[in-house]
């Protein structure tokens, strides 16, 4: 009976056998990873599957971010840098209805690959954006060899004791030995493989950071081009990698008309990036673009922005524990303690319908709610999640509860500008307030 204890520990450890994930140009080979874009003037939620090894499968799901109120043409396609590509599937996006699209991609090669979506209406305004994937070889983790061993070893001393049944007394021992060891050795490897804290470290290189950035904006009547480069060549910046659900965040704030916008300007090409004006409207902008590199940190660049037309005026500024009204809801912001510089504060935005709680809140861009802060001296810059865990799934479950919780340490004295934004019932509230923050102990 021990035996079969033994063979049911060692089947139940060999599960932790399982090949350890790679990163794939920041999609998670074996998994998956949410982008939003402004594809145009098209909002879309991609999902990538990306897989290991090639010939392969990629999957995407695209889930356009408002309901049309036309029929929308969508074409997907893939070329890979070494000259393979994919021939363009086109599917048909209804009318006033949200819908996924799920495109499978066959993969016939390994290495870079970018995967070509556009989407089109009866506008003629098309939107499109290239989504970049690595396919990388399957990988196998270094514990994988000696586990084999290990198991080999286990499998050939059960054979002895239970087979050879007129050994000699020492094979008996010899065999007691060995199983000890085996299952050692396998209770320490499944433990490593299985805990993400512990770490191997068999000579492996560390990846260096990279080079910051530098950046180029220019504009077009219908589009704001971004050029990224690598401070040290001056070459395109073609490794970013997924921030917050987004390759790329621009945060554009006119403060005299209290206008922010909150955007993801779509990847056209190594190191390209644009976005459509019209996602703009007109006034003056401090523009800050926030992107982050492969194994370096994130980065925020600034840029200002003119955009000619008709003036825009957005919400007045509000004050703290003042409700406002934003569309069909009462929003109000209340500090937890005295602010002042320095000193961590809890700032509390909670949600009402009606006068009643709403009943959840919404992720967006994983997170329960944003809060971008700036000082009237434009010497602060700041962009805070709410507190709470990300939620990086495709189809972010709503979370229940009116109230979301942000913290953040004003860092010098001054007057400040706060915008919060969190969504519920499909709808974004971005929440102005303004604020004095006085030096610690005045």
């Amino acid at each position: 009976m021990r035996w079969w204890t033994i063979l049911v520990l060692s089947v139940l450890m060999g599960i932790c056998m399982i090949p350890l994930n790679v990163s794939a140009h920041g999609m998670v080979a074996g998994g998956s990873r949410v982008i939003e874009v402004d594809a145009g003037i098209h909002p879309l939620r991609i999902e990538a599957i990306v897989p290991t090894g090639a010939p392969t499968v990629l999957t995407l799901k695209i889930l356009p971010n408002e309901r049309f109120t036309d029929i929308r043409t969508l074409r997907v396609s893939a070329h890979a840098a070494s000259g393979q590509s994919v021939a363009p599937q086109e599917f048909t996006i209804p009318a006033n209805i949200e819908t996924i699209t799920v495109v499978d991609i066959p993969i016939t090669a390994l290495g870079i690959w970018d995967i070509d979506v556009t989407i089109d209406d009866k506008r003629q305004l098309p939107g499109y954006v290239k989504v970049p994937v690595t396919i990388l070889d399957t990988d196998v983790p270094l514990t994988t060899v000696p586990l084999f061993v290990a198991f080999a070893f286990l499998a050939l001393m059960l054979t002895v004791q239970v087979l050879w049944l007129s050994a000699p007394q020492w094979v008996y021992s010899v065999a007691r030995s060995f199983l000890i060891v085996t299952l050692t050795v396998i209770l320490g490897l499944s433990a490593i493989i299985a805990s993400p804290q512990i770490r191997l470290e068999w000579n492996t290189p560390v990846p260096l950071p990279m080079p910051f950035i530098s950046q180029t904006v220019t504009q077009s009547q219908d589009d704001i081009d971004f050029l990224l480069h690598d401070g040290a060549t001056g070459l395109p910046v073609d490794d970013l990698v997924p921030h917050h659900n987004a390759l790329m965040h621009t945060v554009c704030i006119d403060e005299q008309r209290n206008v922010i916008q909150h955007v993801h300007p779509a990847r056209v090409d190594a190191g390209h990036f644009k976005l459509a004006r019209a996602l703009l409207p007109a006034g003056s902008y401090d523009c800050s673009v926030e992107v982050e590199r492969i194994h370096t940190g994130s980065q925020v660049l600034m840029h200002h922005l003119d955009i000619p037309g008709p003036n825009v005026v957005g919400l007045a500024d509000g004050q703290l524990s003042i409700p406002q009204r934003i569309a069909e809801y009462d929003v109000v912001v209340t500090a937890e303690q005295r602010i002042e510089h320095l000193v961590p504060v809890s700032l509390w935005v909670d949600v009402n319908k009606n006068g009643i709680p709403v009943d959840a809140i919404q992720p967006w861009l994983g997170m329960r709610g944003h809060l971008v802060v700036r000082n009237t001296l434009q010497s602060v810059y700041g962009h805070v999640h709410a507190v709470g865990t990300m939620d990086e799934s495709f189809q972010p479950m709503p979370q229940v509860g009116n109230r979301v919780a942000f913290v953040y340490a004003f860092p010098r004295p001054g007057r400040y500008k706060l915008w919060f934004q969190v969504m519920t019932g499909d709808v974004l509230l971005t929440v102005p307030i303004a604020i004095d923050v006085p030096a610690a102990g005045d």
